[in-house]
């Protein structure tokens, strides 16, 4: 296993693990975004693509196994003061903003996620290990995520290597046809 720093040419990767690391929500989310006649996942690749904004491939990490990519980390550390609420923020992340916004500093891993058909590798923890290195070379006070309620498996998980339920509020994804769940902000102290 190796984990590099993402290129350009890892874009639809990144766009997959977004989609699983989501559950779909970031890709519905592109859908209404997206121009008419424009597939969504275009408008994720011109997410990833992008040199700014918390997706973007300048702050992603890919790990591979037998030479080939099988999941990704973006990872970044969060400013110490928090910005004031960005207006381009579709409305359904304003809890994940304000979760955030209780982690000053911390290194802040975006999305993680590993290729179904890569799992039970020990993938996910290696690239959860090297965000905690990131963290320490950044002088990071710990690390966070942020996972939905619902998700137990991935809680279960995180709590394993560490991780602590820090705060949650209501995250509101019924309008994609979901459960009402909430947000988990998990860290992890260095």
């Amino acid at each position: 296993m190796r984990i590099r720093a993402a290129t350009l040419g890892d874009a639809d990767l990144l766009v997959r693990c977004i989609d699983l690391a989501s559950e779909g929500v970031l890709p519905a989310i592109w859908a209404e975004m997206a121009p008419a006649g424009v597939d969504p996942m275009q408008v994720g690749q011109a997410t990833v693509l992008a040199e700014e904004g918390q997706f973007s491939h300048r702050f992603a990490h890919v790990i591979e196994a037998d030479a080939a990519p099988a999941g990704a980390m973006i990872s970044l550390q969060l400013p110490a003061v928090s910005p004031p609420p960005d207006p381009e923020v579709p409305e359904i992340f304003r809890p994940i903003e304000a979760l955030e916004h209780q982690a000053p500093e911390y290194w802040y891993i975006n999305v993680v996620a590993v290729l179904p058909e890569a799992q039970g590798r020990g993938l996910g923890a290696a690239l959860l290990r090297h965000a905690e290195a990131l963290a320490r070379e950044a002088g990071a006070p710990g690390v966070a995520l942020i996972v939905a309620a619902s998700n137990e498996g991935a809680m279960r998980f995180y709590r394993r290597l560490g991780f602590s339920e820090t705060a949650r509020c209501p995250f509101d994804v019924t309008v994609f046809g979901m459960a009402p769940t909430e947000a988990v902000l998990m860290t992890k102290s260095l």
